[in-house]
């Protein structure tokens, strides 16, 4: 390849030195792969980027970060297009996952608690635990003594639930524990014979109502038909369902734990909403936690070389 061609609107350049297709540019782990050649042989990918390799619960935010670590002795790199921390991550936290040179789950979460949002954090370690990529006893075990974001991750791991099916899930479960209201995860129901009807993601321990959350993908037709279904087996079993979209849970959390009072039985305002709705504020399903998180991982962004721009 001549300068010339490697110069045109066919190429992306994500790390100086090196090109790949634009077409390919938009896959973080093709992405990822093209920069691993611009890295040591040492260094590996971490944090936010190691979390989304693999797929976990991560709210997009402004910038797709890049971030990778060195050896703690090795020489500190500057690169465009990538934020190259010196840490000394143990040898046996230094893994491949598909090919790539990648943090352990472990450290991964590690690195996490220093930025996340307690709220963030568990959600991002409910994914982990439900695909089976670490377990609680890993993590611990994983731990730094006086490490930052040690606290915020011991706090955080009394809250995860691997029976969690998706971060929204994760969300509004947390919404009631933190308020001190009593919730069953993924409650069965069970006909005579012991075979299993049904399971609730969430159900207000001792009543019939069952909180859900209620995304965009349950409007399609498919999911209607599906809804509906559910809904007349839940009517036969004597079960309310009760369906929350984000909105409700982010700024209008003082009625979703109001109607679990009710069900309960309890005098108005026994729940701690003030708790419950300062930890979400500091989470990214509001816009002032999205914007605190950029603030904090500022420091991570590396402009792409130029001509890597174009690949958008």
């Amino acid at each position: 390849m001549t300068p010339k061609q490697l110069r045109s609107g066919q190429f992306a350049h994500p790390v100086d030195g090196v090109a790949m297709s634009v077409e390919d540019a938009g896959d973080l782990w093709k992405r990822c792969r093209a920069v691993a050649l611009g890295l040591g042989p040492t260094d590996v990918f971490t944090h936010l980027t190691s979390a989304r390799l693999r797929g976990w619960w991560l709210t997009r935010l402004e910038h797709e970060l890049l971030i990778a670590c060195s050896d703690g002795d090795a020489a500190h790199l500057e690169r465009r297009g990538v934020y190259v921390r010196r840490c000394r991550i143990p040898a046996a936290h230094r893994v491949l996952f598909r090919g790539l040179p990648v943090a352990s789950p472990e450290w991964t979460i590690l690195e996490l608690a220093e930025h996340l949002s307690f709220v963030d954090l568990v959600i991002a370690i409910d994914s982990a635990l439900r695909l089976g990529h670490t377990t609680p006893e890993r993590i611990i075990a994983a731990m730094v003594p006086g490490r930052r974001g040690v606290r915020n991750l011991r706090r955080a791991l009394a809250f995860t639930d691997r029976r969690s099916e998706s971060a929204m899930e994760s969300l509004l479960r947390l919404s009631y524990v933190l308020a001190g209201v009593p919730v069953d995860v993924h409650s069965e129901l069970r006909d005579d014979i012991g075979e299993i009807v049904w399971s609730l993601d969430l159900r207000i321990r001792g009543t019939r109502y069952a909180p859900e959350y209620d995304g965009g993908d349950h409007r399609t037709p498919e999911m209607h038909r599906r809804d509906l279904r559910r809904d007349r087996l839940l009517h036969r079993w004597g079960i309310e369902r009760w369906g929350y979209t984000l909105d409700d849970i982010v700024h209008r959390l003082d009625e979703v734990l109001a109607d679990a009072e009710r069900v309960l039985g309890w005098t108005a305002g026994r729940a701690n909403v003030a708790l419950a709705r300062d930890e979400i504020r500091r989470s990214v399903a509001h816009p002032a936690g999205r914007r605190a998180l950029s603030r904090r991982l500022q420091r991570f962004v590396r402009d792409a070389p130029p001509r890597s721009r174009r690949a958008g």
